[in-house]
């Protein structure tokens, strides 16, 4: 009998976008609540994956965007504490799963789909052997190839546009999307941000810009169950095209080699459409930041916690799951979860967690980021706090800094605070009788951890990286 702590491949899935109750399966959806006239869709490899597994539907990033979420995941520390706290400035300080890995002997290999974010920039490519960009089948292929790995492989089909990514992978279909949502509408439509993720060719970034005008425009106009139908459609079309093939080739061929390999999907954050959010990237929303963690393979037990849980719980659970040695000095600011996975101890009730937006003014960020693809020297971003959350026992503090308006383009300040309780089904009410004192010391003595972050430096060495990868800056 094979030692239940020992896998040969151990592989992190980053869905980036996919809300907790996207799944079918989940348990107590909140959508439903908010998006009347919306449905669900079909998530069958998820859903088989959640009955067959350790499945943690009610997990706390740690931030609603992905590079300080990421972050929180690799290293096992909120972002305060690991260099990585703002929406795009900063650089990861920390150890992260990948340094343990290779520490350990291991091949470290990561797979994004977003290398402007989740690339050599914020520090995402230290201690990672093999570093691929949108190349699905290179990844798994390094994986079969290696005799151990840690490995993450990062897909961002789920975020706008919904589904599609990018021409690559949603080929026809992506154009006839677009063209299908455009019908109808009026012929100027609304301004939308330049920002990418990717790196885009003309026709990809002129369909990019198309899908996030009728984005804005459906926003503008409150048609949030709309909006809403599109992401859902958005992650089934995902599943079908996409994720589904990639799993059940990375099976096979693992299993061919005769090798053992751990599971572990989850999430970055979620999506949500309301007058104060248009996605995610500035809003305490709970369907943003509660997301799913799933962990699969032999020697997991099958069952669903709905205890809250952290996504800073992720990397210390994997460490000792995979039998990497952990650091002994108390790095993590999670716990590991491995004796709840193999049905030895049951969730030690709601974990306490923590989460923060910051972000900048619009047009300085686009202005930064052609400044930095155009090879000139980016200069600072400055960044600001958006608003934070705490959570402690069945309630949570919101507190807002900021409100977004003309089409979120701009950021005016505000100190907009309340608390909210958790009911039997996990949805949250407000509660105006709680004032939130404890909760908003947990959020002070987190932000005594602060520091100036580090600017972003582009260098040559970068550009050369990624035009070896094939792309043009």
């Amino acid at each position: 009998m094979h030692d239940s702590s020992h896998y040969d491949h151990v592989v992190l899935i980053s869905i980036d976008t996919l809300r907790s109750d996207a799944l079918s399966a989940h348990p107590h959806p909140l959508w439903p609540h908010t998006y009347k006239n919306a449905h669900a869709v079909r998530t069958t490899l998820l859903d088989e994956l959640a009955r067959d597994g350790a499945y943690f539907p009610n997990t706390i990033s740690a931030a609603p965007y992905t590079a300080a979420s990421h972050g929180a995941i690799f290293t096992g520390q909120y972002p305060l504490h690991n260099g990585l706290h703002e929406f795009y400035n900063g650089s990861l300080r920390a150890p992260s799963v990948f340094t343990y890995g290779r520490r350990a002997g291991r091949s470290t290999i990561l797979k994004v789909d977003f290398p402007i974010i989740l690339g050599p920039e914020l520090g995402f490519t230290r201690d990672v052997d093999t570093y691929l960009v949108e190349e699905d089948d290179a990844f798994i292929d390094a994986v079969a190839a290696a005799e151990s790995t840690l490995a993450c492989a990062h897909f961002g089909a789920v975020h706008l546009p919904y589904g599609f990514h990018n021409l690559t992978f949603g080929g026809d279909a992506y154009r006839a999307k677009v063209a299908e949502l455009e019908e109808g509408l009026p012929q100027a439509l609304p301004f939308v941000d330049r920002l990418v993720e990717s790196y885009r060719g003309p026709e990809d970034t002129e369909l990019l810009m198309r899908y996030k005008r009728v984005a804005t425009h459906l926003h503008a106009e409150k048609q949030y169950d709309r909006l809403f139908q599109l992401y859902l459609d958005g992650v089934e079309h995902f599943l079908a095209t996409r994720l589904t093939s990639f799993l059940e080739r990375l099976r096979e061929r693992v299993a061919a080699t005769g090798k053992r390999m751990l599971l572990v999907l989850f999430a970055d954050h979620g999506e949500e459409f309301d007058e104060q959010t248009n996605g995610h990237f500035n809003s305490m929303a709970e369907g943003v930041l509660r997301v799913p963690l799933i962990i699969a393979g032999d020697g997991v037990v099958p069952g669903t916690h709905e205890q809250r849980i952290r996504t800073v719980d992720i990397a210390p659970t994997v460490m000792e799951l995979s039998g990497v040695p952990a650091p002994a000095t108390g790095v993590f600011d999670g716990r590991s979860l491995a004796g709840v996975v193999r049905g030895k101890e049951a969730p030690d009730g709601d974990a306490p967690a923590l989460a923060e937006s910051y972000n900048a003014e619009l047009n300085d960020f686009i202005a930064f980021q052609e400044r930095q693809l155009s090879g000139r020297p980016p200069g600072p971003l400055p960044h600001f706090l958006v608003g934070h959350t705490a959570y402690l026992g069945d309630r949570r503090v919101v507190r807002m800094f900021r409100h977004y308006s003309d089409g979120f383009q701009r950021a005016a300040r505000q100190d907009h605070t309340w608390v909210e309780r958790f009911d039997d089904s996990r949805v949250p009410h407000r509660d105006p009788h709680d004032d939130g004192a404890d909760l908003l010391a947990m959020l002070d003595d987190y932000r005594s951890a602060l520091r100036r972050p580090e600017q972003v430096p582009f260098t040559e060495e970068m550009r050369a990286q990624l035009r070896s990868l094939g792309y043009s800056v």
